[in-house]
């Protein structure tokens, strides 16, 4: 279980994550017990993926069963947790950073806590149709690169990387996420 403590001080480093502090990732608890505590993160993210995936289902012509739908989205969302971390596991070790694995995960995984607070309520409104489609494409574009400016911030601060290898793991990170949606949907 997650202490308050652990959980106030993941919070406030997102905050510092996003004002862009080099110091943001000294606010997690890079252990194996902070390593496996930040997946907390995908817990509370999850019901609003799973609002979000409602709006999917609603809006497709021929929609799976909801029982097929559940299964698939739901290890879709498990699988995607989980694969980055342990392709980062590995790239770290290519890279020479596995010293500071855990230190990034722990922060990485705190962060798509915040992103996640911020994009979904929008990326929710839009799929019931609740906010017009012009403010939705805008709300997107912004999310998607403040996503991928500070992530890149995350991966140089967190590693200790350039810039340039920063940006070759957000697209690790994006492309493994296009990766598995484009299986998730080839299955439902």
């Amino acid at each position: 279980m997650i202490d308050p403590g652990e959980a106030a001080a993941a919070l406030y480093g997102i905050w510092r994550i996003i004002r862009c502090d080099e110091k943001a990732v000294t606010y997690y608890k890079s252990s194996v017990s902070g390593f496996w505590n930040s997946f907390t993160a995908a817990f509370v993210l999850a019901p609003l993926q799973a609002l979000y995936q409602v709006t999917v289902y609603l809006a497709s012509d021929a929609a799976p069963s909801l029982m097929r739908l559940v299964t698939i989205e739901s290890l879709e969302y498990v699988i995607l947790w989980l694969l980055f971390p342990l392709v980062m596991f590995h790239v770290t070790q290519l890279i020479d950073r596995e010293r500071f694995f855990l230190r990034y995960v722990v922060a990485y995984n705190w962060f798509q806590l915040g992103i996640g607070l911020i994009i979904m309520p929008w990326v929710i409104l839009a799929g019931f149709n609740l906010i017009p489609s012009s403010i939705a494409d805008f709300a997107s574009t912004v999310s998607f690169v403040a996503y991928t400016f500070y992530a890149a911030f995350l991966a140089r601060i967190g590693l200790n990387l350039t810039v340039g290898t920063a940006i070759g793991i957000v697209l690790i990170d994006l492309l493994i996420t296009l990766l598995v949606a484009q299986i998730t949907s080839s299955l439902v």
